[in-house]
């Protein structure tokens, strides 16, 4: 019995990350989706640095930035079918009002604990986009920014 229930569990798992990748390999542009997720994760970040700088007027630019980041996104799923499109645009937008809110709060508000609190909210609903994406896909938000080389 419990190496049935033991090969049941494996084909789960193994279906499981075959529709994963087959997801992965259906979009249309998977490179163009990866950046425009990174994108995301890069402002998010940004908003971070700033709001630990204290630097609370920058803060609506960041905001700026990050509409502009779900703006390059949405582009690059432009031609997925449109139950996903609707997905990904849900979770998009309670993502966009959650940043759009840590945006207000700065100035009306400029404190950095309950600013960090809030953003903590904020990237729990950008997230909740991430998570409709293959997880090959997904950037690591811990990873340090990429800079380029400086030239010689």
């Amino acid at each position: 019995m419990k190496r049935v229930r033991f090969a049941a569990v494996l084909a789960s798992i193994g279906f499981a990350l075959l529709m994963a990748s087959t997801v992965a390999a259906q979009l249309k542009s998977p490179d163009d989706v990866k950046t425009g997720l990174k994108l995301l994760v890069q402002v998010s970040n940004d908003f971070k640095r700033q709001i630990t700088a204290k630097n609370f007027p920058r803060i609506p630019k960041e905001n700026a930035e990050y509409k502009e980041a779900a703006e390059a996104l949405r582009s690059t799923i432009k031609d997925e079918p449109a139950n996903f499109k609707a997905k990904v645009e849900t979770r998009l937008k309670a993502s966009l009002a959650a940043f759009q809110k840590v945006s207000d709060m700065s100035s009306s508000e400029p404190d950095a604990d309950k600013l960090m609190a809030e953003h903590a909210k904020a990237v729990t609903t950008m997230n909740a986009v991430f998570d409709l994406f293959p997880a090959e896909l997904r950037p690591d938000p811990n990873a340090p920014p990429r800079r380029p080389a400086p030239k010689n």
